[in-house]
């Protein structure tokens, strides 16, 4: 036993999706993201923890891995303290999490980990998956067996948690099952600074593994290489002789998974459901989010309406109600459709289904230089490229990880959300499609698929140019279809609202204040001049003084600070259909995509007496030069397209720098993305107008 006072290192240890690092969120308290896609988890996570007898151990999470053979970057994190002995952070106690419903799969990690000499623990999880499939394990002679401490939990349900955490403070057991031994290395390794009488026979194996380049390096690679898959045939053929005696199986209950997955990963029926399904998805966000949006911008008119009143006319009031507010409002209303968006996503995820997206794209992703492994970053990437960029880490290819890091600010992420729902909303067209779907829905999934469209001809385009030095394998392990969580469902929901709000809203609070002061003020002698102009009309052409005070407003904002500005940048942008006033957006949105609303919402609202609803305000505003709606249609889709393509996100470039470690990538990025943007957008609106 070891010494009660010394905290001890335990780790966490299984393959990806065995419910792992649900297991850690239970023990710890902590609230990492847990998902039903593999890969999740790409950095050691670690809780210290003591229990009830005030023993202290620190636990530690691993990135999932199907064996200690690291073959992609988080397998290697994962790996290396397991592989080395002389790591800082060494374990003590292995706990390995096996899927209950696929033990022989989940076994052969255990195995190799208990060849290393590690004392371990068995934690067959996901029991209640396995019961349902009809999988019945005599976890008795399992321990008899294997000679550990084994016990079953359902990390879903909470069965069994007291146990486990239990099982975590205990030292754990050198299993004597063996089915491998380890040949002679002596032929292989003469490297006289490491010793491998320090260490047991596998561990000195993979020893010689690690450090090819000092035994022969490609002169003994494929006899290395050989040796592996010997070993897994070995432990593979033990593994089945242990589950013929310690698992049986039901024929009762047929198993619902393999007959969905034979229809949702058909070659041709699994691409047509899950487009059916996004487009459903889409529908659902105008048509279910229509009347909460309503009530909001009610409110809103409300509050601006009230505030007019209480508020002395004057600055103050211009800046409260159609500076800070209208820009909070063009925001704040859009959360209905945000929430009801990743409730979909989250079901999907939740469910199982997203892996299966992932595996029917993997059979296209090569032929778009891009492997299997691309596809969990580029789905990613509809909430926010940013972590999509960091998940490619996972990919070991080099050339494809980083063509994946350069196509993927193309899929639209949640923060185009707001700017496509706005713009799509205020588009003038009335049409269902088959009488039944009406066409925001068709116009907002349109968008989605141009961005993956883009990004799939882009990795094309960058594969010409950067060369592959190495060739990788993609696996992907399909989970069991699984009722959703309503739980997670609300927590992510309630988080991306959250979020939304929290760091949306400040960029906006901010930048409403500063686009109300730019679009209120400018040259006071220009002012001045306006004024008397707008006064001699007002006396001579005997207009109304809501046609003065209209007049007025329009032609300070036109000669404000902003203005001025706009119309510096307006002939690089008036070929695309866009004025000064979208010019401003788009320069304050490349803070945040988002802030696009809110900037339009405070540039409409500056000037006027009253609070102003963004969205009627943009349907209503009339072009001085045609006299024909300003947003029109070839407007408003050249706007989308642009707002699709284009790279409107600082902290995109930062993160893309961070994972390159050069400016030359996210300098090219911004300028292909930016050009390809501006080249559709002129397509789209000469096509339109």
């Amino acid at each position: 036993m070891s010494n009660p006072k010394t905290i001890q290192n335990v780790y966490l240890v299984g393959n990806p999706n065995c419910g792992k690092s649900t297991i850690f969120n239970s023990v710890t308290g902590l609230h990492q993201k847990t998902s039903n896609l593999p890969g999740t988890t790409i950095e050691i996570r670690k809780s210290k923890i003591t229990n009830k007898d005030g023993k202290t151990i620190r636990l530690f999470d691993l990135p999932g891995i199907y064996s200690i053979n690291p073959a992609t970057k988080d397998e290697q994190i994962a790996c290396e303290p397991l592989l080395n002995p002389e790591h800082k952070e060494h374990p003590d106690h292995v706990v390995v999490v096996v899927d209950s419903s696929n033990l022989k799969r989940n076994l052969l990690l255990f195995t190799q980990v208990a060849d290393l000499g590690f004392p371990v623990s068995l934690v067959l999880n996901m029991s209640d998956i396995a019961s349902k499939k009809g999988i019945v394990i005599d976890v008795e002679r399992l321990e008899r067996e294997l000679g550990v401490k084994i016990i079953e939990t359902s990390a879903r349900s909470g069965l069994n948690i007291d146990l486990l955490k239990d099982l975590i403070f205990e030292d754990g057991f050198k299993s004597h099952f063996k089915c491998f031994n380890p040949p002679s290395l002596k032929e292989f390794f003469t490297e006289p600074t490491i010793d491998l009488s320090k260490y047991n026979d596998y561990q000195a194996l993979q020893i010689v593994y690690k450090n090819t380049d000092i035994v022969g390096g490609k002169a003994h690679q494929l006899i290395f290489e050989e040796q592996r898959a010997m070993e897994v045939m070995v432990r593979y053929k033990a593994i089945d002789g242990l589950i013929a005696h310690c698992v049986t199986y039901s024929n009762a209950r047929k198993q619902f998974t393999k007959k969905i997955d034979k229809i949702v990963t058909h070659p041709i029926l699994g691409y047509l459901i899950f487009l059916l399904i996004i487009f459903i998805i889409f529908q659902s966000v105008f048509t279910l989010a229509a009347y909460p949006m309503d009530l909001i911008e009610q409110g809103f008119s409300l509050a601006g309406n009230y505030l007019s009143q209480i508020i002395p006319h004057g600055i103050m009031q211009s800046l409260v109600v159609n500076g800070i507010l209208a820009g909070m409002s063009g925001v704040i209303v859009f959360i209905p459709q945000i929430v009801i968006l990743f409730m979909f996503l989250a079901i999907l995820e939740d469910s199982g289904y997203m892996s299966r997206v992932s595996f029917i794209l993997d059979k296209i992703m090569r032929k778009f230089g891009m492997n299997g492994r691309s596809v969990l970053p580029l789905i990613s990437g509809a909430a926010c490229a940013i972590p999509a960029i960091m998940s490619a880490r996972t990919i070991e290819n080099k050339r494809d990880r980083l063509i994946t890091i350069m196509v993927t600010p193309f899929i639209s992420c949640s923060a185009r959300l707001p700017v496509y729902i706005l713009i799509i909303s205020i588009i003038p067209i009335h049409f269902k499609i088959f009488g039944i779907f009406n066409h925001q829905g068709f116009l907002l999934m349109a968008m989605y698929l141009l961005g993956v469209i883009t990004s799939l001809l882009a990795g094309i385009v960058l594969s010409r140019f950067i060369k592959n030095t190495d060739t990788t394998g993609f696996f992907m392990e399909l989970p069991t279809y699984q009722l959703p969580r309503i739980k997670n469902i609300m927590i992510t929901c309630i988080t991306k609202a959250k979020s939304f709000v929290w760091e949306a809203g400040k960029i906006i609070f901010l930048v409403s204040i500063v686009l109300w002061y730019l679009t209120s003020f400018g040259p006071s002698e220009k002012f001045k001049e306006i004024e008397k102009e707008v006064a001699y009309e007002l006396k001579i052409n005997k207009i109304s003084d809501e046609e003065a005070n209209l007049s007025l407003a329009l032609q300070k904002q036109e000669h404000s600070y902003a203005g001025y500005f706009g119309k510096t940048i307006e002939p690089l942008i008036k070929p695309l259909g866009f004025d000064w006033r979208i010019g401003i957006s788009l320069i304050t949105s490349f803070i945040a995509r988002e802030v696009f609303v809110g900037s339009m919402a405070t540039i409409y609202g500056a000037g006027q007496d009253d609070f102003v609803n963004i969205r009627k305000k943009m349907q209503a505003e009339i072009n001085p030069v045609t006299h024909k709606p300003t947003f029109s249609i070839a407007v408003c889709l050249s706007l989308l397209v642009f707002y699709a393509l284009a790279m409107q996100c600082a902290s995109t470039i930062a993160v893309v720098y961070k994972e390159t470690k050069s400016w030359k990538w996210p300098t090219l990025q911004f300028l292909l993305m930016s050009i390809t943007a501006w080249v559709a957008s002129w397509v789209v609106f000469n096509i339109f107008s």
